[in-house]
């Protein structure tokens, strides 16, 4: 198990996919930062708390569902266009072995994405810092948020990992990374917030919505989210007749 896990680390590693790893992380970042600019510029205080808020929801709402979809897309499709699946599957190691691997190397990288742009946020902000200092209360709170962040958009990952099996390309999935930003922009004013896994994990994450912010309905949305894909891929997986055409 351990030799699939190296294997897939060192096909990412090479994959020009890995630069969207830092791109995903500083634009958020980035455009956090103008807007601070601009606003400190017509003299509004800076507050740590706000800063680093605003990039999580920006990265909820919208980077981290379009980014991670085409990012777990290309991690489980890539063997199909590169036509090299079958020398994968005919290997001594199980299919169900070769989804775990996938999904074991999609932890790092997506929390590659979060951690930079965390720390991005923080060396930013020094810039701005006039009397609010940065607590240990406030970077605790926020750090939280990020690694609750993280959970939430992995627990997604089997929906693209589905997406881009079937379809055998990760183009499909990128599809549905830029339709779970527009469907969740749409319901995440509505009391279904909480039942559409997308909505749900931003507004688990962020509080959009406090009024309909249920933990229990989320979490069980989210679970069911997880699980479901995650059944069906393995057993597709498993018993379909996988090759690369």
């Amino acid at each position: 198990m351990f030799d699939l896990i190296a294997c897939e680390w060192l096909k990412w590693r090479r994959s020009r996919m890995l630069w969207l790893i830092v791109i995903g992380a500083a634009l958020p970042a980035l455009l956090v930062f103008l807007v601070q600019l601009n606003n400190s510029s017509h003299g509004t205080k800076f507050e740590w708390d706000n800063y680093l808020n605003t990039d999580i929801q920006i990265m909820a709402m919208l980077m981290c569902p379009a980014l991670f979809s085409l990012l777990i897309g290309y991690l489980f499709a890539r063997e199909f266009q590169e036509r090299t699946v079958n020398n994968m599957l005919t290997g001594p190691h199980g299919r169900l072995k070769v989804l775990a691997a996938k999904f074991v190397i999609a932890l790092p990288v997506m929390t590659a994405v979060l951690l930079l742009s965390f720390v991005l946020m923080l060396a930013s902000g020094f810039v701005f810092q006039d009397g609010d200092s940065l607590t240990m209360h406030v970077l605790g709170k926020r750090a939280g948020d990020y690694a609750l962040l993280l959970l939430l958009q992995y627990a997604l990952a089997p929906i693209s990992a589905a997406v881009a099996l079937l379809w055998r390309s990760y183009i499909p999935a990128m599809g549905l990374g830029i339709f779970a930003v527009i469907s969740e922009l749409t319901i995440m004013q509505s009391k279904y917030i909480m039942y559409y896994p997308w909505s749900a994990a931003l507004n688990l994450a962020a509080d959009i919505s406090p009024t309909y912010n249920s933990a229990a309905v989320g979490s069980a949305t989210m679970i069911i989210a997880f699980a479901v894909p995650l059944v069906l891929i393995a057993l597709y997986f498993r018993r379909a007749d996988v090759h690369s055409g």
